[in-house]
């Protein structure tokens, strides 16, 4: 009997874990990039079925996958993000079955530029929604031009709720350590700021700042985006190449064998038919079956049907931050040094790092890609051939 309690005991906590560490990312990435939150709910559900625990570590592929999926959706609309996050998804499944390593054409140098670039742009896209600002562009270059135009004219409602989760963020974590491991620092964040919302402003009075705002449970709204029109093909070919390329270093990052690519790009296929959801994480559950998501996955369903009143009046400066801090605090510093071992090595970062900077996440990973696999035959690309 003592083993049984122990046993729902640890399966409890690890479900929080899960919960509290994929919900408030994927909700805060659906709602900062303008799917909205339907979508991210829904991916939640569907990450927490099918990764493992001990890989749900944030990483910096969640993030530039996040990047490319927000440019695709306001530059080409929602069937056009929907058809790439499919192509991706079978180009993965392609990859299984060549029998490709993808690790041969990874060059370390080049991982760590899009890792720093990507911390930075999301800084900067997401600097809007923190501050309140309503500037709008898709790229860094863009972006810091529209504020220079608007001028910073913040709302501080907005960077107090903004500035708590950051603080809760960076201190949780190092304050309460038992605590992180069973309840994640960006749902206190987001569960924090929600409740002094409610406080602050009762929902009877119009709101001073950007919230969620409700959303529709009708099925027709959520299903199919792929088969809605308006698709641009060179959107769908250059996204639906940049998510894959970002998708399949996830899985080799872990690790992944065949199956983990033919599985994760099925997932991805399947999430195209739902509301803007995307796996930008390995799917590995099938390695070593653990239910410990179904409670997880049952809660993000329960609040997807129950929960809307609640949701929509989480202010967006919160998700903002939950981006920003999430995204740097994914950075690997100690990986910066590798970018200085030669000059191709050296060459390549700051290549790739401006390019990404100054022409987006899609153009940015893209060149990097093609930087990454000629660098692969080079010498250099030895000394990082071990590399986790």
């Amino acid at each position: 009997m003592k083993l049984e309690k122990n046993t729902i005991k640890n399966t409890f906590f690890d479900s929080a874990y899960l919960f509290t560490n994929i919900f408030p990312l994927a909700l805060s990435m659906a709602v900062c990039s303008g799917i909205g939150a339907p979508a991210g709910i829904i991916s939640s559900v569907i990450v927490c079925l099918l990764i493992t625990l001990n890989k749900s570590k944030l990483i910096m592929p969640v993030f530039a996958s996040y990047l490319v999926v927000a440019f695709t959706f306001k530059e080409y609309g929602l069937p056009t993000m929907s058809a790439a996050i499919a192509l991706s998804g079978a180009a993965m499944i392609a990859l299984a079955f060549l029998g490709f390593d993808f690790k041969k054409v990874i060059f370390k140098p080049v991982t760590v530029a899009i890792m720093l670039a990507t911390a930075i742009s999301v800084t900067v896209l997401e600097t809007t929604n923190y501050f309140g600002i309503g500037a709008t562009g898709n790229t860094v270059n863009i972006m810091l031009r529209t504020y220079r135009y608007l001028g910073f004219h913040p709302n501080w409602r907005g960077i107090l709720y903004g500035t708590i989760v950051m603080v809760i963020m960076i201190t949780y974590p190092r304050k309460f350590k038992k605590a992180d491991k069973i309840i994640r620092a960006p749902f206190v964040g987001l569960v924090t700021t929600l409740i002094l919302n409610f406080a602050i402003n009762p929902t009877e009075l119009i709101s001073p700042i950007k919230e969620i705002g409700a959303y529709s449970l009708k099925t027709e709204g959520m299903l199919f985006p792929l088969f809605k029109g308006g698709l641009d093909l060179i959107g769908v070919l250059t996204s639906g190449i940049a998510l894959f390329i970002t998708t399949a270093y996830s899985v080799s990052a872990f690790k992944g064998d065949n199956l983990d690519y033919a599985v994760t790009g099925a997932t991805n296929c399947l999430c195209s038919a739902c509301a803007g959801a995307f796996m930008p994480v390995p799917a590995l559950n099938h390695r070593r079956p653990s239910y410990t998501g179904i409670p997880a996955a049952a809660l993000c369903i329960v609040i997807f049907l129950f929960g809307s009143n609640f949701i929509s009046r989480i202010p967006v400066s919160s998700c903002a931050v939950i981006l920003i801090v999430g995204a740097w605090q994914s950075v690997k510093w100690r990986d910066i040094k590798k970018a200085f071992i030669d000059v191709p090595s050296l060459a390549s970062f700051i290549a790739v790092t401006s390019f990404m900077l100054l022409f987006g996440a899609v153009k940015g990973i893209l060149f990097g890609a093609l930087c990454s696999f000629i660098c692969s035959f080079l010498p250099s690309a030895k000394h990082f051939a071990n590399d986790d």
